[in-house]
Order: C-alpha cells, then sequence, then structure tokens
C-alpha cells in the first residue's frame, strides 16, 4: 500500500470500520460539514461518500422500524 505499514493501516481503518458498523454514533452534521467545506480535494473525496454511506444507513434504519406507518 504505497508506503503505509500495517500499523498505520490499522489505526485509519479501525476508526471507519467503528463508524461504519453503527451509523448513528457519527456526528453526521460534522461528517457533511467536511464533506462540503475541506479545501482538500482528496479528502473532499473521502468525506463526501462516507457522508452519503452513513445517511443511507440512518435512512434504511429508519424505514425498516416495525413501527413506521406511511
Amino acid at each position: 500500500m504505497l508506503g503505509i505499514t500495517q500499523m498505520d493501516e490499522k489505526k485509519v481503518l479501525k476508526p471507519i470500520d467503528e463508524m461504519l458498523t453503527d451509523p448513528w454514533q457519527v456526528d453526521i452534521q460534522e461528517l457533511f460539514e467536511a464533506s462540503v467545506n475541506k479545501p482538500d480535494e482528496i479528502k473532499k473525496n473521502l468525506y463526501d461518500p462516507l457522508y452519503t454511506y452513513i445517511l443511507q444507513k440512518r435512512q434504511e434504519d429508519i424505514i425498516n422500524r416495525p413501527d413506521l406507518i406511511i
């Protein structure tokens, strides 16, 4: 992985895995602001799909609730 050691990969991937496991523990407003306001295009390209994924997971959770009546 282009100079990233296994230890560095674990430091990066563990928080992302935790974020993806429980989308309700993520500050979605902070994630949205990062996806919109980051001047670094590479970071923006990471935060935007991450925000979209978390938002979709939350929507799925709400839609799949047994007490939801549409």
